[in-house]
């Protein structure tokens, strides 16, 4: 009998790498990274609300990414995972929907200067749920209106950030205000 621990013994591995992968499971890790740090940074003109929600948001962001980085490492270390980014494009059609909903993120941001936050998050969350998901149109229409309704009243009602405004902006600033 060894007396060597068991996590750091090379698995058996057989004929077939048996060894579970990891690498396309780090895009939205680092995404998120990513906006945490753009926020953190872009924070300074806001009110003292969206600075402490943004800081939250990051640290909690932060936090997850620490513990999935410790994980995949130690995976890593004792040979139970492998890097490997060929998940990201294993059959044409899963390929398909991660293009289309890239493509449909970066047409939302395009078209926030001119359709404002919430139109624009409407319509992102929309196309999503009936091209990605095949959501009923009634169901999508009525899941996309109340998220970008809640995102209008979290983020510009409340927290005052200052997203670009469109129509829908425009026609609640005239009729309320707000």
């Amino acid at each position: 009998m060894s007396n060597q621990p068991v996590f750091n013994q090379e698995p058996d591995r057989g004929d077939a790498d048996r060894r579970a992968p990891t690498g396309a499971d780090w895009i939205i890790p680092a995404v998120a990274a990513a906006f945490a740090t753009y926020y953190l940074i872009s924070i300074e003109d806001l009110v003292w609300e969206a600075k402490i929600a943004a800081v939250f948001v990051a640290v909690v962001l932060y936090a997850l990414i620490g513990i999935f980085v410790l994980k995949t490492s130690l995976g890593l270390q004792r040979g139970l995972l492998r890097i490997d980014f060929t998940q990201l494009w294993e059959t044409p059609a899963l390929f398909g929907q991660r293009a289309l909903l890239f493509g449909l993120a970066v047409l939302s941001v395009a078209v926030l200067p001119w359709a404002g936050f919430t139109l624009s998050t409407f319509g992102f969350l929309l196309a999503a749920f009936l091209w990605l998901d095949r959501m009923p149109m009634k169901t999508a229409l009525i899941t996309a209106g109340a998220l970008a309704l809640a995102g209008y009243i979290l983020f510009i009602a409340i927290l005052r950030t200052p997203f670009p405004a469109g129509p829908f902006e425009l026609a609640v600033r005239a009729l309320t205000g707000i």
